[in-house]
């Protein structure tokens, strides 16, 4: 996620944008850059690090009539200044900013390189800017329309803010990323969301996905689809936009959405598709084959998808186990000689895991943070990390940090065992989740039937017992309804006393080998006039199932059962009118034990 600020005509740009760029540090702090327009020449400066560092290495400059910043969280590339935004094409006719993720810049810098062209960074934006220098040579030199065959080109998400080296007109295109157009007085702006601009223009435009265009000083030129079309203008109170919902209602229900972006993300970070390598550290993988057992270490959420690392594991035939860090703290538990740590926490600044990691740190052990902030203490005080690279998450309910989580174990189990099936194998995921974004109503339509209960209960045998105990904790944390998840052979053991007439049951299946058992117990919960549910795959499905999922590889299959649970307790939540993206007595980093 990142951050752009721009604008045209009368205005202190420096300020501006650097201000601005502060004001959106919270979407990037890998890296930070300005492009302005000042006597006819566009200068580019950047850095790797904060947009503090940036303001420190910009010289005063008084008037610019045109200026781009950006202020990065690293995608593509690691953070350097290289890597930095704004991006140039080749022979420097077009600079441009960028958020997003370009899901097909491989095959088009491929098509680019047979071209002639050459490459200075490791983004997908470069190749952008190329690409729009390709269209304008080839076509006219009508910037606009090389625009448009720019976005025909581009799969993915793009918010992009674009400077021509010779035209005063600052361009800007949008695609699923967020983008917000300002009109002041004398200058015209954009930015990520509203707040760098407020306090210099009341008027603005928000941009719809397929929306492109230019700013000049007294004028906002807007098409989509080849027409032309007239701006709406709306005006904010600056209170109601801490962050960027990008038109969801809330976060939870965007981050839910942004699972197969993220997922797509991991691919990209992890796997390099050209020579078929995984691009983790050598030596943290040295080191997880040397060891002779695997101790996952977690709480909550991050301890629910690191019992699908253990499996990951034993798959591969190391011995692997899984502590709840706040009571593996008071109780350290080693019985091995060289073990490995891994510790999963999407903040990284999860008090009970420090407390662990101090310890294993004591004893010389390795260790592995799987987190999703860079510099967190668990980042930087670890052997190893990994970033999930999940994007900010501000609902305080972790949903697609969790899908992340355990993505990222399963291309580690790739790089392990030398396969690149994994990765085919999460594309086959990221197909799951978008045909469960795509029917989500019927969820919706399911919540109506439970939200009212005061008790629920998740079954699930398997891997389908791991996304179990995750779906009972999302319902718990949002809806506060009781909600307990149990193994389904385990049910009838004593659990099942607390079955009453109407208590909602969902079922979980994700396997072959334990659908039928599965269904048994949810058969014997029917006959004590439970209300019952049952989510399958389409291989496994049956007639009165109340969600079918599509087929993927077993392994990962229960993950969709996981994204059902999320849908699920967001719309019981919603229809009880809870506050969904901040329950109570919950917070988003618990830093203290």
């Amino acid at each position: 996620m990142c951050g752009i600020v721009g604008g045209i005509g009368k205005a202190d740009f420096r300020n501006f944008v650097i201000s601005g760029l502060k004001k959106l540090d919270y979407r990037g702090y890998d890296s930070a850059g300005i492009a302005y327009l000042l006597d006819g020449e566009i200068t580019v400066v950047k850095t790797a690090g904060t947009v503090e560092m940036l303001d420190e290495k910009v010289s005063a400059f008084q008037g610019a009539s045109m200026a781009i910043g950006h202020t990065r969280w690293a995608t593509h590339g690691d953070p350097s200044e290289v890597n930095a935004h704004p991006q140039w094409s080749e022979h420097k006719l077009v600079y441009l900013v960028h958020n997003g993720v370009i899901e097909n810049f491989r095959a088009l810098k491929t098509r680019l390189k047979a071209r002639g062209y050459r490459f200075l960074s490791k983004t997908d934006t470069e190749i952008i800017a190329d690409l729009l220098e390709f269209h304008f040579e080839s076509n006219g030199r009508i910037f606009l329309k090389a625009l448009e065959e720019t976005m025909d080109d581009l799969e993915g998400s793009y918010a992009l803010a674009i400077m021509v080296s010779g035209d005063e007109r600052l361009y800007f295109a949008k695609k699923g990323s967020p983008l917000l157009l300002g009109s002041g007085d004398g200058a015209a702006f954009l930015a990520s969301d509203c707040v760098p601009m407020m306090g210099i223009t009341k008027r603005f435009v928000d941009l719809n996905d397929g929306d492109y265009g230019y700013l000049e000083p007294e004028r906002i030129a807007l098409f989509n689809s080849g027409r032309q079309i007239r701006p709406v203008f709306s005006e904010r109170k600056i209170e109601d936009f801490d962050y960027d919902l990008r038109g969801y209602p809330h976060f939870m229900l965007k981050e839910i959405e942004e699972e197969p972006q993220v997922l797509s993300r991991l691919v990209d970070n992890y796997f390099d598709p050209e020579t078929g390598d995984y691009l983790f550290d050598k030596s943290m993988l040295r080191a997880i084959r040397e060891a002779d057992e695997i101790i996952f270490l977690a709480c909550g959420t991050s301890h629910y998808a690191s019992l699908f690392g253990v499996s990951f594991m034993e798959f591969m035939g190391k011995p692997a186990r899984s502590y709840v860090a706040s009571e593996w703290a008071y109780h350290p538990v080693c019985l091995s000689k060289r073990p490995l740590y891994i510790l999963i926490s999407q903040s990284g600044e999860t008090a009970d895991l420090i407390a662990c990691q101090k310890i294993i740190n004591s004893e010389g052990r390795p260790n592995l943070a799987v987190v999703n902030v860079k510099d967190s203490s668990l980042a930087r005080r670890a052997t190893y990390f990994c970033l999930v690279y999940a994007g900010l998450e501000v609902a305080v309910a972790a949903t697609k940090s969790y899908i992340a989580q355990v993505g990222l174990l399963a291309l580690l189990l790739g790089a392990l065992t030398g396969s690149s099936s994994p990765v085919r194998h999460i594309e086959g995921l990221i197909g799951g989740i978008n045909d469960i974004i795509a029917r989500k109503g019927e969820i919706e339509n399911l919540a109506e039937k439970v939200y009212q209960s005061r008790d629920a209960f998740f079954v699930g045998r398997g891997d389908s017992f791991k996304a179990a105990l995750e779906c009972s904790l999302k319902l718990k944390e949002i809806s506060y309804i009781h909600a307990e998840a149990y193994p389904g052979g385990e049910i009838k053991h004593g659990p099942i006393a607390l079955i009453e007439e109407n208590t909602p049951v969902v079922g979980l299946i994700s396997d072959g080998a334990t659908a039928l058992p599965l269904r048994n117990n949810i058969e014997e919960l029917s006959s004590r006039k439970a209300a019952t549910y049952i989510v399958a795959p389409a291989s496994l499905s049956a007639k009165g199932d109340a969600f079918v999922t599509k087929d993927i590889k077993p392994y990962l299959q229960s993950l969709l059962n996981v994204v059902f649970g999320q849908y699920l307790a967001y719309y019981v939540s919603l229809k009880k009118g809870l506050p969904i993206d901040k329950p109570r007595n919950l917070a988003k980093s618990v830093t203290v034990e």
